[in-house]
């Protein structure tokens, strides 16, 4: 049809030859001269539209076509081409192919080869366009065999480029044909391209057909009867058989296809594809290690493949060689920023198998660094934000630090404020930023992070696809979001759907957390309806519940959800139990359940605690109290799994109230067995755990090949930042390992090397201290106890349903040889926390409570008076009725000394003090003993112990007496008085070492309380609630923290005397756990501690230490008897500002012996 055309030039329109007639002025200048002889020859005047007769023309035209050179005809041809650029009028192609096909065959007869050749291209160039708008299958035959009619004419360096040519047709007709011939020989045209061009330009010749070569192998790959065609070129370019075509050219061709298959494999979802380009991408790198990109590819198909399948090589492949990409690539290249974010994904998804904080640390920096980067793209950065807050939400997961989750919810906040609307990763992003603010309101409770992650999650499922894999988690974190949110039937059955939706796209797995929110939320709708519908229609909802609860259960491989599982499905249970009663078996069926869950490993622990916990409380209601008090034994014993000993000092404080809040029912429950012994052990477990903990590392180290390793790398440890985090039993180990190797002789042991000798002693250490943390008190500890020691218990339950609410006080007597139970019946902890708080109010008006020296008003208080009398009625004076005779003065005259150590509410009650306060006298606590207080009877015992040994003994000999004032503390209110209150201390012991005012920096106070054995502080005091260990004297340089004075591990150290404000009130929110300076002295190593529960007044301060120096003085500097000195200037400061100012001579206490 071209030829006719061509030859015929009437089938043209007569419009194309004029436009033809005068496009041919646009020729080359050397052209022009023939050009307008041709014009001028025309019959009429072309520029003269009057006269135009397009018949004429056109005869014309087509008889100057056939007087036209091969060479005229060519550049002819062009104008032709450039018609159709200009238009897009398909019609312009068919002269321009006409006069390509002449031009050609009039080189041939001309025997021109390098013409036939440029023209044969040229056609095959117009063929081909002209195939891509008709689709006629003739135009593409006709063009490849152009192309290789050229090729065999064609010596010169073009020669390349028309294999490239042919490859690119071939395949092309492959799509078509699927001829199988067409795509070898496509490969084989872009393979021989390659090989015949000089080494130094195949690598740009590359970048123009490496996509081509890897869409060939693309059709190969996806076509099942043709994949033997891929595989055996895949083989060819991993093992080289062309050695045409060098290691680095076969590297990047399979480095492309490597990464359209990954492509595939994240549009499509087909794991062959993944695995194909797993393969691929390894070739690629072994065939050149240094090309960064397939590093980086292959890395991260690796790691999607671990998330896919979690096989653990893949994930040591992902990390191994982003982490080789990043040590290849020069930090101020532009790609470093993505290979960082690369190797900080894989060390994440490292994290979550194997719980290494070190990885998980890494990752962190390595995000944090990709961010940060100066060659990072600012419209890439949402990407970075979202990887660092994906890290900072994992280690929250693990470490349970609020601050972590904090941080990545800032974190995904800014990638979604970066993301482009409509970004493929859009969706992705707000789903991770919604989850983020889901937990955050989960652990803070904050309204408007809810709100926040409701609208959040609803855009990022309003954007995910029905088909898409990622819809069904995050339709489950929208209904929980919801179930959080809703206390109405309508928003239940919201979450409802959503719910059931996820469960009928989930394909990818096990549907157990789905079935278990689906459950939850039908338990939480029953609850709603029930009163507003009849029991059998509320019923089935709660009935469905039960029944997903099992099948949730069921249907979870063993892992670290079961607890939850478990104890969701048995409060189910208990409550159809509860509510129906028509299934009797439900009790019974929740009891196995609870076991189950209990016997499990959850992550985090708190899961399975609860349910040993259930399980206990339930045992014990069903079984009786033999079998509770069973069960209660095995929760106990998860204790130091709750308040892990690796974890930070702030969270162990925190996560004591899961300990706390059971203690008084197991507690009770042993009294109720008649078991005083296990009652008070049980006790001791679950007071003051932190103070307990820390002690393990100050414990004398029994004798052994081991024993003085032991003692270093335990001092060592105690030596470590009370913030840091070790999670994971295995990184504890790890740290002793490498404290260890510091310690241990040079010299390698035999059979071992030294890593190997650190690594055994290190885990030898941690099973001591572990075996140790919470000693049992046996009949010969109890023994040592030289006097009576009250320990008052709370609310200890009446009944077997375990309610501490309906219970009256106990307090047990350890003392001599069986402890001794006395019931306060007249007492109730409902009592007891009523009193505290009135007299917490109390002393807050009065404005007590705050850490400042100088309170010297006069202060009198009716509801003091009254609490102090309530004490003494029903909690301190039946206790002295109990012991009878048994309390009475001593051989010398002395009154008898008592030291308490109370619990829950009583922690806070002045029982030192109790007493009938009259204006006509009465009698109180202070007439018939000596009091002390001590935080656990563990602490007492040790601080017996200690005095008993030969190097703390020293009675009857004159003390080494430190004494530090600050009277003008920097960033603090000034204490003048404490000059004065030094300058009396002088006065009674001259020989006293007095640091004063600058003299008193933290390294002169420690290196003098290292050579003096009586410490007296004059000072300001700062409790830090959260993290005891924090707490500290105010000196002159910096705070004197406790944990510095407790690094020390003092031995010889007798009395400590804080005259500082607040330095024994205790916290609040930890009752139990003695969180203040005096308790932290004992545990560093102070025998006796005097302190104050509430601000003093500064003549009070000088006053009371006056009289209790002197009166130790007149005793022979006994620090055993410091208890009765703090009595008696007590006493001497109430003769003299009389007794009824009670805020002014109460808050003296003494801790110790």
């Amino acid at each position: 049809m071209a030829d006719t055309i061509a030859q015929d030039p009437e089938t043209t329109s007569e419009s194309r030859a004029v436009r033809l007639a005068l496009r041919l002025s646009t020729l080359p200048s050397d052209m022009f001269d023939k050009v307008l002889i041709s014009l001028a020859s025309y019959s009429w005047d072309v520029w003269d539209d009057d006269n135009f007769d397009p018949q004429i023309a056109a005869r014309d035209l087509s008889s100057r076509i056939s007087r036209m050179s091969p060479q005229d005809k060519l550049e002819t041809s062009a104008l032709h081409m450039q018609e159709f650029i200009k238009t897009g009028d398909i019609e312009a192609l068919n002269p321009a192919i006409g006069l390509l096909k002449n031009a050609s065959n009039g080189f041939s007869e001309m025997g021109d080869s390098e013409g036939v050749c440029n023209a044969l291209r040229q056609l095959a160039g117009c063929l081909t366009l002209r195939f891509e708008h008709t689709r006629d299958s003739d135009d593409l035959n006709a063009a490849i065999q152009a192309c290789k009619e050229a090729l065999d004419l064609d010596n010169s360096a073009e020669r390349s480029n028309g294999l490239f040519t042919i490859g690119r047709l071939l395949s092309q007709r492959f799509t078509r044909s699927m001829n199988q011939d067409d795509l070898v020989q496509s490969l084989e045209s872009f393979i021989g391209g390659l090989s015949i061009l000089p080494e130094e330009e195949k690598r740009n010749a590359l970048a123009f057909v490496q996509n081509d070569i890897a869409k060939s192998m693309k059709m190969a790959w996806d076509s099942i009867h043709h994949k033997p065609i891929f595989l055996t070129f895949r083989m060819a370019f991993m093992n080289g058989t062309n050695p045409s075509t060098s290691s680095t050219i076969r590297a990047q061709i399979l480095k492309v296809l490597g990464s359209t298959l990954l492509y595939q494999f994240q549009e499509h979802g087909k794991t062959e594809d993944l695995d194909e380009a797993v393969v691929t991408l390894k070739g690629s790198t072994e065939l050149d290690s240094t090309v960064i990109e397939a590093m980086n590819t292959y890395g991260a198909c690796c790691l999607i493949r671990f998330e896919q399948r979690g096989l653990p090589d893949d994930l040591e492949v992902a990390v191994a060689t982003q982490r080789k990409s990043v040590q290849l690539l020069d930090a101020r290249d532009e790609r470093y920023p993505s290979v960082l974010n690369g190797l900080g994904n894989a060390l994440q998804s490292r994290f979550e198998l194997l719980g290494k904080a070190a990885d998980l640390d890494e990752a962190l920096t390595t995000h944090y660094n990709a961010l940060h980067h100066i060659k990072l793209k600012k419209e890439d950065k949402f990407i970075y934000h979202c990887s660092l807050g994906t890290a900072y939400h994992r280690r929250f997961e693990h470490f349970q630090h609020l601050s972590d989750l904090e941080l990545a919810v800032n974190q995904l906040k800014m990638a979604i404020s970066g993301t482009p609307e409509g970004h493929r990763s859009e969706a992705l992003i707000l789903a991770t930023y919604g989850s983020a603010l889901l937990r955050l309101y989960g652990i803070s409770h904050r309204e408007s992070a809810l709100e926040k992650s409701i609208k959040v999650l609803r855009k990022a499922v309003s954007l995910t696809a029905l088909d898409n894999p990622a819809r069904p988690p995050r339709l489950h974190n929208l209904a929980q979001a919801i179930l959080f949110s809703s206390s109405e039937v309508q928003g239940i059955e919201e979450a409802i759907g959503f719910i059931e939706e996820a469960i009928s796209r989930w394909h990818s797995g096990p549907t157990s957390m789905l079935m278990f929110c689906l459950s939850t939320a039908l338990k939480r709708k029953y609850q709603i309806i029930k009163l507003k519908v009849s029991q059998e229609v509320a019923g089935k909802d709660l009935d469905r519940s039960i029944q997903l609860g099992r099948r949730a259960i069921q249907g979870l491989l063993i892992g670290h959800d079961l607890p939850k599982l478990c104890f969701e499905l048995a409060q189910s249970l208990l409550l159809r139990y509860k509510d129906i009663g028509t299934v009797p078996s439900d009790r019974n069926e929740a009891l196995s359940v609870l076991e189950e869950g209990s016997k499990h490993s959850s992550k985090p622990v708190v899961e399975q605690f609860i349910c040993a916990l259930g399980h206990a409380q339930l045992r014990a209601e069903v079984d009786g109290i033999q079998a509770g008090l069973a069960a209660f034994k095995y929760v106990f014993k998860l204790i130091p799994d709750v308040v892990w000993i690796g974890n930070s000092i702030d969270q162990r404080y925190g996560d004591t109230k899961y300990i706390h809040m059971f203690l008084s029912d197991a507690v009770g429950l042993a009294i109720k067995a008649g078991d005083l012994k296990l009652a008070l052990e049980w006790a001791e477990k679950g007071r003051c755990i932190i103070w307990g903990q820390i002690q393990q590392f100050r414990q004398p180290v029994s004798d052994g090949p081991w024993a003085e390793e032991l003692k270093l790398v335990t001092t060592q440890l105690q030596s470590m930042d009370s913030h840091q985090q070790m999670s994971d039993p295995t990184l504890v180990i790890q740290v002793m390992s490498a404290l260890a190797l510091t310690v241990i002789p040079d010299d390698e042991p035999d059979g071992m090397s030294r890593e190997e000798y650190a690594q055994q002693l290190a885990a030898f250490a941690f099973g001591q201290i572990r075996s140790t943390q919470y000693p049992k008190l046996t009949n010969s500890s109890l023994q040592k106890i030289s006097r009576p020691c009250l320990l008052l218990l709370e609310a200890v339950p009446l009944s077997s349903s375990m309610s501490a609410t309906s219970g009256v006080m106990q307090a047990i007597v350890p003392w001599q040889t069986e402890p001794v139970g006395i019931s306060l019946e007249a007492f109730s902890e409902i009592e007891a926390k009523e009193m505290v708080s009135t007299f917490i109010s109390d002393l807050e008006a009065r404005k007590v409570r705050t850490r400042c020296r100088g309170f010297s008003q006069s202060t009198f208080t009716g509801r003091l008076r009254s609490i102090l009398a309530i004490l003494w009625k029903n909690v301190v004076h039946p206790i002295l009725m109990a012991f009878g005779d048994k309390l009475h003065r001593l051989d010398d005259g002395r009154l008898p000394h008592i030291t308490w150590c109370p619990s829950g509410p009583l922690t806070f009650l002045p029982l030192h003090a109790a007493g009938m306060y009259k204006s006509t006298g009465g009698e109180s606590i202070f007439d018939y003993a000596v009091s002390s207080y001590t935080p656990s009877i563990t602490a007492l015992l040790s601080a017996q112990e200690h005095h008993s040994t030969s190097e703390s003994q020293e009675s009857n000999s004159v003390p080494r007496l430190l004494a530090v004032s600050q009277p003008n503390t920097p960033n603090a209110e000034e204490l003048p008085s404490t000059v004065k209150e030094v300058e009396v201390l002088q006065s009674i012991e001259p020989n006293l070492t007095w640091l004063n005012d600058l003299e008193g920096t933290t390294d002169a106070v420690l290196k003098g309380i290292e050579t003096h054995n009586w410490v007296h502080f004059a000072c300001h005091g700062e409790q830090d609630m959260q993290n005891p260990l924090k707490s500290a004297f105010l000196l002159q340089d910096k705070s004197l923290e406790l944990a510095d004075l407790m690094k020390k591990s003092f031995t010889h150290t007798q009395l400590a005397y804080l005259s500082a404000c607040r330095t024994a009130a205790s916290n609040e929110m930890l009752p139990e756990e003695a969180v203040h300076l005096a308790a932290g002295m004992l545990m560093a190593g102070f025998q006796n501690v005097v302190a104050s529960l509430w601000a003093i007044g500064d003549d009070d301060a000088t006053f009371v230490a006056e009289h209790f120096y002197r009166h130790m003085k007149e005793g022979g500097w006994d620090s055993a008897k410091s208890s009765y000195a703090l009595h008696y200037a007590v006493g001497k400061l109430r003769e003299s500002i009389g007794v009824k100012h009670f805020l002014r001579w109460i808050p003296f206490v003494h801790l110790g012996l």
